[in-house]
């Protein structure tokens, strides 16, 4: 049993040996990967589910963008428009789609999504950074409307601006990983509506939008991996929803 304990002394000691700073995290040349990964090109696999309709599922390749400090009230940005993935996705897979692009819509417009952070705990290994998170979404459902005939577009459905509060938090794993994860609660506001096909519903509350999400990255490799979770939250009578989830691995790039 002392062997065990020891064992396991060993190995903790080991661990928090190899588990330095924000400031140790180095790449392959030398740089710093927490501060110099601005760009993410990516491979993805996205899914989307929704309540009502089919879901549809595949791969796709995009961007995003990022600002990094680890000093205490720093300012951070992420930012990605997955539209260009998305539009891709369709591209290739259009003829498996089998009319479901026009039954289903979830995703963002012209601005994308960007979270914005202020770090407000800041310790060698530990980042915490509440913000807020703006851009847009497009969501559409279409599906059977009791009392008429035929599939309509029903509300939550069209073209939202949207704003809300973000908390973002980064961790040092060992000398050359680290884990960010995030969350962000996105109100939506129509702006834009949707094809004629479009059966709006007068005062209908607009939705919400909630993203959960986690990326580890390795700076010696420039490596990163993550998972983005979208919840669509609909507080009206048509108790709409939907979920889109993204599961990237992609590269670290960018300088200082």
């Amino acid at each position: 049993m002392k062997t065990i304990h020891l064992t396991l002394l060993l190995a903790c000691t080991s661990l928090l040996a190899t588990a330095q700073s924000f400031s140790e995290l180095n790449n392959n040349k030398g740089d710093n990967a927490f501060i110099s990964n601005w760009i993410h090109p990516m491979v993805r696999f996205t899914s989307v589910s929704p309540k009502y309709t089919e879901s549809y599922r595949g791969f796709t390749v995009n961007l995003s963008f990022h600002k990094n400090d680890y000093e205490k009230f720093s300012w951070r940005y992420d930012f990605e428009n997955p539209t260009l993935g998305d539009l891709i996705f369709l591209l290739f897979n259009i003829k498996e789609m089998d009319g479901r692009k026009t039954e289903q819509a979830f995703g963002s417009g012209f601005l994308g999504w960007h979270q914005t952070y202020l770090n407000v705990v800041a310790t060698d290994r530990l980042l915490v950074a509440p913000g807020l998170s703006f851009g847009d979404y497009i969501f559409a459902s279409k599906r059977e409307d009791n009392g008429t005939q035929g599939a309509r577009i029903l509300d939550p459905a069209g073209y939202f601006l949207h704003v809300g509060p973000a908390v973002k938090a980064s961790y040092v794993i060992t000398n050359s990983m680290w884990v960010d994860a995030f969350a962000t609660y996105d109100i939506g506001f129509q702006v834009g509506k949707p094809s004629a096909e479009y059966k709006a519903t007068k005062g209908y509350p607009n939705p919400g939008f909630l993203n959960v999400g986690a990326k580890i990255h390795h700076a010696k490799l420039r490596l990163f991996s993550g998972i983005r979770v979208t919840q669509l939250l609909d507080s009206g009578e048509n108790n709409d929803g939907g979920t889109r989830m993204d599961v990237s691995i992609g590269y670290m790039m960018g300088n200082r």
